[in-house]
């Protein structure tokens, strides 16, 4: 698993050390480079244009030899997009992306579909937070240890159909959701395994309060 800190929210000090513990490789997003020095963990590279890591920090980087691939600021991708782009070619079989989501709701939404574009590129990831796991459906899958928690189910193409659940308060057979009808919003697991399984385009799957 590659670990990608970006640069929204602050993840907890926690969070970053439980899941760089996990990971092959820890790539920092700009201001993801200040997360992990103050989590005391220290990233293989940052990647971005810089423009929001605070001097002190870039010293302590400097320090420790960390890699740095620094970009204009004059780009077209986001330093979360450049980050991604360098897991997948560096040969992630996954990626976890943690201070994804913040106060810039265009940065938040833009870390959503970066989810999609490493499914195109065959790679599966997630973007987590001490709140919410947030990951796409396209096929079948099962949501084991969740019973009770909350989870949310958006259309992310224009039409998602033949959507069947099992397992949850609100089971679905052959449903279809599209976008302006945001009916799939606080569903609750209620089974140990549940299952969702989609025929046709992709689904935004939101579990709140889970790591």
């Amino acid at each position: 698993m590659f670990l990608i800190i970006s640069g929204g929210n602050a993840p907890g000090n926690q969070l970053v050390q439980d899941r760089a513990a996990h990971a092959s490789r820890i790539i920092a997003a700009d201001k993801g480079a200040c997360y992990c020095l103050d989590a005391g963990v220290i990233p293989d590279i940052v990647v971005g244009d810089m423009d929001s890591i605070d001097s002190r920090s870039l010293e302590k980087l400097h320090e420790y030899n960390v890699e740095l691939e620094e970009h204009s600021t004059d780009k077209d991708q986001t330093d979360t997009q450049l980050a991604l782009d360098l897991a997948v070619r560096g040969g992630a079989d996954k990626v976890e992306i943690l201070a994804a989501c913040g106060d810039r709701f265009d940065h938040s939404l833009a870390n959503v579909h970066l989810l999609y574009r490493a499914r195109s590129l065959g790679v599966p990831a997630v973007i987590l937070s001490t709140t919410q796991r947030i990951f796409l459906v396209d096929k079948e899958i099962f949501l084991r240890g969740s019973k009770g928690l909350t989870i949310s189910l958006l259309p992310l193409t224009m039409r998602a159909d033949g959507i069947y659940l099992s397992g949850f308060l609100y089971d679905l057979e052959n449903a279809s959701m599209e976008i302006g009808n945001p009916y799939g919003i606080s569903n609750t697991i209620t089974s140990d395994k549940a299952r969702i399984s989609i025929n046709n385009g992709v689904l935004i799957v939101t579990i709140a309060s889970v790591v």
